[in-house]
């Protein structure tokens, strides 16, 4: 009767110790001996290949951008991959890439741009709190315009009144819909920035605003591009899809 041969790591343990319990004679014993020693070589192997991929990964990790493959590994992710929420930068005045752009309103329009509409929403102003000051928030919705009344978020001529709950109710559904998107809103305007709806996008730049803007009735044959001479610089709307544009232009 043939022997059993255990697991591997049994195997190399057993080997380890003057490989005990295998057989020393009989017609069993070069196999099992043989096998033992291929599984001594497997664990080695194992161990080796262990350590070179932790290697390259600690190496390659520090530099590498989104995921690599290795030899015998598979592909591995790099903890570093393209920021998603990096400003637009293809052109002049700089714009996001066309598939951004698509992926960006159609999720606009499903999530955001109905709550909008529903609670009849003009104006939606989300400031984080910064260098020491508050958040403030500026809503202005079929029931009223209203404003966080902190002294560093208004003026004491300001006329609107601070939120009240059915106010903030609404403000927290548009912030939800918003978060729901994926798109980095931080202002939405009806009707200020040119006809239709402005969806402001939140960064950094003292150089550019950038917005997308929902103009109902936009025609079919409307220029895939328009760029306008401001007295700041060029003005650049790009037709999107449908009654979507994305707008960028000198910041004031």
């Amino acid at each position: 009767m043939s022997v059993q041969l255990p697991d591997d790591d049994d195997v190399v343990a057993r080997l380890r110790a003057d490989a005990p319990g295998y057989p020393k004679t009989g017609p069993d014993a070069g196999r099992t001996l043989a096998a033992a020693r291929r599984a001594l070589g497997r664990s080695r192997r194992r161990r080796a290949l262990g350590g070179v991929a932790t290697v390259v990964a600690a190496l390659v990790g520090l530099t590498a951008v989104g995921p690599i493959e290795l030899p015998g590994i598979g592909t591995l992710a790099m903890p570093f991959g393209p920021n998603t929420d990096a400003p637009p930068d293809q052109g002049d005045p700089p714009v996001y890439p066309r598939e951004r752009m698509l992926h960006d309103v159609a999720a606009l329009e499903l999530q955001v741009l109905p709550v909008t509409e529903h609670l009849g929403l003009t104006s939606y102003l989300d400031e984080p709190a910064a260098w020491g000051r508050p958040a403030c928030r500026v809503f202005t919705w079929s029931h009223g315009a209203f404003r966080d009344r902190n002294s560093d978020c208004a003026n004491p001529d300001d006329p609107e009144p601070p939120f009240d709950t059915a106010s903030d109710t609404a403000f927290a559904q548009v912030s939800d819909a918003i978060e729901t998107s994926g798109v980095d809103v931080d202002r939405i305007d009806n009707g200020r920035w040119g006809p239709g709806t402005s969806f402001h996008l939140r960064d950094n730049s003292w150089r550019w605003n950038w917005y997308y803007s929902y103009v109902p009735g936009t025609p079919s044959d409307a220029p895939a591009e328009e760029r306008t001479e401001t007295g700041l610089g060029v003005r650049r709307q790009v037709h999107v899809s449908g009654d979507w544009w994305f707008v960028v232009e000198p910041d004031d």
